[in-house]
């Protein structure tokens, strides 16, 4: 008689493959992990590590891999992998002369 149970391996594969880890990292850096799910919007990410930093989410800009993006797409959208890194930056006024 087969057995009709999953191991542990294969759900913990499973959840993986539902899942992505992310580090969220700012200008002073602080660093936070994130696990979220692949059908999830990066904002939700990215607000929970404002709120966590007390920063405003409207005050900072949000970059992955150097480039800005649209927080409203999902890992998957981003094609993001585990361990990928996003950038939470100040704005800045001023410039040149």
């Amino acid at each position: 008689m087969a057995n009709n149970k999953i191991s542990e391996e294969e759900s913990a594969a499973a959840a993986a493959a539902d899942s992505v880890v992310v580090l969220v990292k700012d200008q002073r850096n602080t660093k936070l992990y994130f696990k979220m799910k692949r059908d999830q919007p990066v904002k939700k990410v990215l607000i929970a590590f404002c709120k966590r930093t007390n920063v405003s989410y409207r005050e900072v800009t949000c970059l992955l891999n150097g480039s800005r993006f649209q927080p409203h797409l999902t890992s998957d959208q981003l094609n993001l992998e585990n361990g990928d890194e996003f950038d939470v930056m100040s704005h800045v006024l001023g410039g040149g002369d």
